[in-house]
């Protein structure tokens, strides 16, 4: 039976985060090798959940390698990157030979000491695999294509939409990609156009402009026989790199100039669109000056500055300091922050019990300085939890998700 090494290592890296991301933050997302890959992501809504479901309607049999996925955070240490690398590629080599290689990886991933993880990681594959061994990868739309990403691979297929609500769907398209490679000796052609755009993580909305509009003409363009897919990148700005920004991927049925031109025209969509990228979000007292006027709720105040899902600690309190400040008796509110030490206290003092501490802004001032909170410990648990149905989080990393220890501690209302 036809063989097809599959895997990836997924990580989307906030630069300018305080704090470096080692191997047991992968190990305590996910971190899977061999048969457990397969046993952990089959039938889930990920794209490699997809992959493995295309391949196998194709009738080949997986050959899994690594499957590594940490939430996002600050920079990749460097000693986590080589393990994670060279475990994938010691399984490669041991897998093959392989008729293929199908890899899951996300494009805006970070480590010390190399600023374009994902073009090392396909290069190296190649390397091993050699030129006429078809390579495909997914990607996330907030990926930071590089040229040695569109190199390496044979076709990038990134998540069309925002949320990533389509990541099996594109798993499905990237084994398809291959099987036309391998059953039909499809021969892509890949190239890809950067406008000198940059936008924030509020910008990239795929049904909003900029990216609305680029989505509006690849879908288009996907209807041409000669167009193998088109891959839509809204970047991430906060992988301080210098591929970040938007970018348009074209992979065509062997003609590059075809591709070129296309990626081109996308670019220039997104440059006549620039001016939707000029956001700036509220400040924190007027928002929640809205919230508190707001005729219904539950009402959700974002603060963007410290999100983390794009990254950042987790620890801000302007919103809690400022919730706080109005005096109001009669709000109700439920305020997420993340801070260990705060957990700690919570645990050593049990369910149930009062409590006194500090709370927050303890892995830098940027947002906000701790707040001493007075309160009662409601609840502990262990983080973890199953997703069920269509999550956000699951399309990224499967349904099993491990938040570390938590605590839910009641200060008044």
């Amino acid at each position: 039976m036809t063989r097809i090494a599959i895997g990836g290592i997924i990580h989307e890296t906030h630069t300018f985060a305080p704090e470096r991301t080692g191997i047991e933050a992968f190990a305590q997302q996910t971190l899977v090798e061999g048969d457990a890959l397969l046993q952990r992501l089959r039938d889930t809504p990920t794209s490699l959940g997809g992959a493995l479901e295309g391949l196998a309607q194709a009738g080949y049999q997986s050959a899994p390698l690594l499957y590594a996925a940490a939430t996002p955070s600050g920079t990749v240490t460097r000693e986590a990157y080589e393990t994670l690398l060279n475990n994938l590629l010691a399984r490669l080599r041991a897998a093959m030979p392989v008729a293929g290689v199908l890899l899951s990886l996300h494009g805006a991933m970070v480590a010390e000491g190399q600023d374009d993880p994902e073009g090392d990681i396909l290069a190296r594959v190649r390397a091993l695999v050699g030129a006429g061994c078809p390579l495909v990868s997914t990607l996330d739309m907030h990926g930071n294509v590089s040229p040695a990403m569109v190199a390496g691979a044979d076709a990038l297929v990134a998540f069309d939409q925002n949320p990533h609500l389509d990541t099996y769907e594109r798993g499905l398209e990237a084994a398809d990609i291959l099987r036309r490679m391998l059953a039909e000796h499809l021969r892509p052609a890949a190239a890809m156009a950067r406008p000198p755009l940059l936008l924030s993580a509020l910008t990239t909305w795929t049904e909003q402009p900029p990216l609305q509009p680029m989505h509006r003409r690849a879908q288009e363009m996907e209807r041409d026989p000669r167009v193998v897919n088109v891959s839509v990148m809204g970047g991430f700005a906060y992988a301080d790199t210098p591929y970040s920004g938007v970018s348009a991927i074209v992979t065509t049925t062997g003609d590059r100039p075809l591709a070129q031109a296309l990626a081109r025209e996308l670019a220039g969509i997104a440059w006549e669109h620039r001016a939707a990228a000029d956001y700036k979000g509220l400040p924190v007292d007027e928002a929640v000056r809205r919230a508190l006027a707001a005729p219904r709720g539950p009402v959700v105040l974002a603060d963007v500055g410290d999100n983390i899902g794009g990254g950042t600690p987790g620890d801000g309190t302007v919103l809690l300091q400022a919730l706080l400040n109005t005096g109001d008796r009669d709000l109700s509110a439920a305020v997420i922050i993340t801070d260990p030490e705060a957990v700690a206290r919570a645990v050593q003092a049990g369910s149930g019990a009062p409590v006194e501490m500090a709370v927050g802004a303890k892995c830098d001032d940027l947002h906000g300085r701790p707040v001493w909170l007075r309160g009662v410990v409601e609840r502990l648990t262990d983080g973890r939890y199953h997703i069920e149905g269509k999550d956000h989080f699951a399309q990224l990393y499967g349904r099993d998700v491990n938040m570390g220890r938590c605590a839910v501690v009641r200060c008044g209302s």
